[in-house]
Parts: structure tokens; sequence; C-alpha cells
């Protein structure tokens, strides 16, 4: 699927700030496109199908879902969809990486289950009840645009309440993968989910195909078999493509040398790390 437009950071956060946007639409679709800050779906009513990349999905209220920078999607065949929009600047989530990444359920919530429903693998969205929609009613009201925590003087309070809900969400898409909620196909869902969790967590140290099975108890052909067959990769390939991103984000900071930055994303040296950037282009 190809992108039809790019919404720029600098159209939805005017100000320096400016780190989050929040807003509902109602009768929701559109085209394709991508924008390079994360956006976090609340779909609050009606139906419709979500696309992303070149998989596609249908959506329900209550469903919650994230879609990372750069990632082409759309809204199609909708019924009275209302979708509530948090809009989340890139530079939200790096000035509290550290905090983020110890969330128990962020990383799944904000990369991995994203990741699985762009290369086609059964969706894992975050569903909330409809007394769980009563519950966080208030804070989706609370950080609105144009509402109380609207100016520079209350954004502080807005960014506040936004992690609360990422940390909510978080946590409940954890404990629903975990459960035994329907959504979740099979023990291996669960069993690549924890081995990318894993991978996201020390992909700065020495991995190989062998110590992943043994994490998870299963024989190499048979955990293989399985994470090839959602993912569309091996582990050692998405491990690779994962380092090469996370050294990118690294230097696109800038706050690190190169060399440092290729010791910490787990590449033996400069010149490994820039060849593996090479091949993943």
């Amino acid at each position: 699927m190809e992108s039809r437009f790019q919404s720029k950071s600098s159209v939805h956060f005017r100000e320096p700030y400016m780190r989050i946007s929040a807003f509902s639409y109602k009768n929701y679709s559109i085209e394709p496109h991508t924008h390079d800050f994360y956006e976090m779906n609340i779909v609050l009513g009606g139906s419709g199908t979500h696309i992303i990349e070149n998989s596609s999905f249908k959506v329900q209220t209550g469903d919650v879902f994230v879609i990372p920078p750069l990632t082409v999607h759309a809204y199609v065949d909708t019924d009275e969809l209302e979708v509530y929009h948090i809009l989340i600047h890139k530079k939200f989530i790096e000035e509290n990486r550290d905090e983020a990444y110890a969330v128990r359920g962020f990383t799944q919530f904000f990369e991995i289950e994203p990741f699985l429903r762009s290369q086609g693998a059964e969706a894992m969205f975050l569903h909330l009840s409809s007394s769980d929609l009563v519950r966080f009613h208030w804070e989706l009201r609370f950080i609105e645009d144009n509402g109380f925590c609207d100016g520079e003087t209350m954004a502080p309070l807005k960014h506040h309440t936004v992690w609360k809900l990422i940390y909510w969400f978080s946590s409940l898409l954890c404990e629903q993968t975990n459960g035994k909620d329907t959504r979740v196909r099979s023990r291996h869902d669960k069993i690549v989910v924890n081995t990318l969790e894993y991978i996201h967590a020390h992909y700065g140290e020495k991995i190989y195909t062998d110590l992943l099975c043994e994490r998870v108890f299963l024989s190499r052909s048979t955990f293989l078999r399985g994470f090839n067959a959602i993912c569309g990769c091996s582990p050692m390939q998405y491990l690779n493509a994962y380092r090469c991103r996370k050294a990118l984000e690294l230097i696109e900071a800038g706050e690190m040398s190169k060399t440092d930055i290729a010791h910490s994303c787990g590449f033996y040296d400069l010149s490994h790390m820039e060849k593996a950037i090479r091949g993943a282009k």
C-alpha cells in the first residue's frame, strides 16, 4: 500500500512545549498516509477496517492500538466509526525512554503489536470493555485540544495524564495477552511476543537462536517454524533489523559517537554496524 500523503509534526505540534495532541473524529475514514510521530487510536464507536502497511483488520468499539512513525495506514469501509486520536511527538517518548521501557507491556503496546499487525499476523489489539471506556472517559476529555490543558502552563499536566493512559493501557494489554483472551490465537503467539520482548530488552547483548529456544522450552525447528510463520522472518533477521533501527535512532539523536552506538546496539564494531544498516535499506 502506497502512502498518499505525510502528516508532519510541525503541523500538529506548533509550539516547542507541545508534545501531545488529542481529539476525536466521528464518521471517520482516511486514505493511506504516514506521519513522523506516534499515534494512539481508541475506537469509541462504530466499526470499520484499519489497514496497516499491506494488512487489514476489522476494528470495533473498545479497540486500542498504536501506529508508529513512518507506517502507512488508513481507515476504509467505515460505519459510523468514531476514533479518538492521541498524537504523540517522538520526543515525548525519547525524553522518558528509560521510564517508558521499564513499564510492563509498553514494548508490546508501542512496538511489538504494531509490527506483528503490519506483518499480517492476527491482530492482538488491546480491547476495552464498555465499563473500561467509561473509566477512561474523564482522562480523554481532560486532554482534548482546546480544552482545560491547553497552553504552556498546563502542558505538563496534559503530558502526565497521557503517560497515565499509556501505562494503564500497556498493563492491560499485557494482562490480555497472558490471559485466556480469544484474540490471542495460540500458545505460539504468546511465545513469539515474549521472545520479541526479550530481543527488545537485550538487543545490545549476545543473542543466538539456541538461547531463544531454551528460554521458551521449544526445539529449534518448532521455534523457528512458529516464529517465521508469525513474523515473516527468522529471529536473527528480526534482531539485526531491530539493532539497525535502534542505531539509526541514536545516530539521529546525536548524543553518542558512532563507535559507542555500534557497541551499545550489539554490533562487533563500527564497520559491522554500517554494513548492516546499508543492507537493511
